[in-house]
């Protein structure tokens, strides 16, 4: 039994010491997307894996797209193809609710791996640099214990197999390999390696490269620190849909981190990152409406009033740690003294949220919403949305502001577990009673599905109710469902 478990090891090692000949891995990575997508269509299996991360990765000039990902890594799984498998693992790092999905990671990473005609790692063996990088990811995911033990040697070699051959991903990971190597790996710390691999990644406008880049650029890793330069770079990976850029975009421009602050800007960003980062963009979004809130009450002269300023990055900063989102991180657990070093994460955030607002300067309360003026001073009304069904009955709040304040609470968990019931019912007594945030959030409650059954015309009801009470961010909120709904 003990044979059988390390041949795998041994097959991948072996692997590496082959000539690189023409294989399907290399051969996509020359073709166009609209030729992938052709194969793709075709039932192509591997195509469709490949597909899926190029929509996962933001490749070959396309913006990051989870939803076409899951569509044809799924396709490919079903297909019962190797590379579809961990297209699947990858893709279940990256839940939108923030759940803990660490065991359907390592069971589709493992259904890859374990094969039992060996596909993925013969076709390492080929010099596929396609399934090089997917043994490297493999061999970097804590995930896979204890089936696998992480090796960073191993998955160093693969990464560098499939970066010699032009994949921009395997680049990317190669790079945080050398710029963070730690503890006795088989290779050595290499900034200046490690930044050259990014900026060549970055030249094909790879979402991820331009985040590292971005990154590098904050904290002074391998370059001198300069914050203008982190945001271009930042705002390149957002502007293609990198989700973990979209927050950190969205952070520079609330708290004026390379220029002034741009609080209609630092929402514009984190709205854009709810479709991968749902629950950390809302809780973006009402941190920023309380600045601007604050900012309009006059009770600071800036934003930036109460925070202090960014330190200057230093040269031998650490990685930052990865709160939001599932990385592929190694703790070091106590049951195992011989575990890998750490792997900076590549799902983390880059820039730190800024620090608490000092107890000298308390920021200003959200703005309290001004008592409903007779139903007359309003515009003719629109059809009343349906009454929720069976809501749990609101506790006894007094203003509707401080029912929509406690709902928040319960919607994002906030000092007690979530609960979507709660948070509605106390949505719909603040919204009833004339506050116009109360009903943008019954709007979101309807378009995400969350403690209702998904409804984009009861959403757009709400968000018109909203935008007609004077809530700019719902006004937003309509044009862009109107012209998905094609109203």
């Amino acid at each position: 039994m003990g044979f059988f478990r390390i041949l795998p090891y041994f097959l991948c090692i072996s692997a590496l010491n082959q000539a690189l000949y023409a294989n399907e891995g290399s051969s996509w990575l020359e073709s166009s997307v609209a030729e992938v997508q052709n194969a793709a269509e075709a039932k192509d299996a591997y195509a469709q894996g490949f597909l899926a991360l190029v929509y996962a990765h933001g490749d070959k000039g396309m913006d990051v797209s989870f939803v076409s990902a899951k569509r044809w890594a799924l396709l490919s799984s079903q297909a019962d193809h190797w590379l579809g498998h961990f297209a699947m693992g990858y893709l279940a790092r990256f839940p939108s609710d923030g759940l803990d999905n660490a065991r359907n990671v390592g069971q589709f990473y493992l259904k890859a791996f374990q094969d039992p005609d060996g596909k993925m790692i013969k076709a390492a063996a080929t010099g596929d640099p396609v399934a090089s990088y997917a043994l490297a990811e493999i061999f970097t995911s804590d995930e896979v214990r204890p089936s696998l033990v992480p090796d960073l040697d191993l998955a160093a070699r693969h990464y560098s197999v499939s970066s010699n051959a032009g994949y921009g991903p395997a680049m990317v990971e190669f790079s945080l390999l050398k710029t963070h190597a730690v503890g006795d790996v088989g290779f050595s710390k290499d900034l200046a390696g490690g930044i050259s691999l990014l900026e060549e990644a970055s030249r094909s406008n790879l979402p991820s490269a331009h985040h590292y880049l971005g990154r590098a650029y904050f904290k002074g890793i391998g370059v001198k620190s300069d914050l203008k330069m982190a945001l271009v770079h930042f705002q390149a990976a957002a502007d293609r849909g990198y989700a973990i850029s979209q927050l950190t975009v969205a952070d520079f421009y609330a708290y004026g981190v390379a220029g002034p602050p741009k609080v209609d800007l630092a929402l514009r960003y984190a709205q854009l990152a709810m479709g991968q980062q749902e629950k950390k963009a809302l809780e973006k979004i009402a941190e920023y409406e309380a600045l601007l809130a604050g900012s309009q009450s006059g009770s600071g002269s800036s934003v930036t009033a109460a925070f202090p300023r960014v330190p200057s990055p230093a040269e031998t900063t650490a990685p930052p740690p990865t709160p939001p989102s599932p990385g592929r991180t190694l703790p070091v657990a106590p049951a195992d003294p011989t575990l890998t070093p750490s792997l900076p994460s590549s799902y983390a955030p880059s820039v730190p949220p800024p620090p608490p607002v000092s107890p000298l300067t308390p920021p200003s309360p959200p703005l309290t919403p001004p008592a409903s003026p007779p139903a007359s001073a309003y515009p003719p009304p629109m059809p009343n949305p349906p009454a929720p069904v069976a809501p749990v009955p609101a506790p006894s709040t007094g203003s509707s502001a401080e029912a929509r304040e406690l709902a928040k609470k319960h919607y994002f968990g906030r000092g007690s577990p979530t609960d979507y019931d709660k948070s509605l019912a106390l949505f719909t007594k603040s919204a009833n009673a004339g506050d116009a945030e109360a009903a943008r959030y019954l709007g979101i409650m309807y378009l995400r599905g969350k403690g209702v059954t998904k409804d984009n015309a009861k959403a757009l009801e709400w968000f018109t109710l909203a935008s007609d009470r004077g809530d700019a961010l719902a006004g937003k909120n309509v044009q862009v469902l109107k012209s998905i709904l094609g109203n």
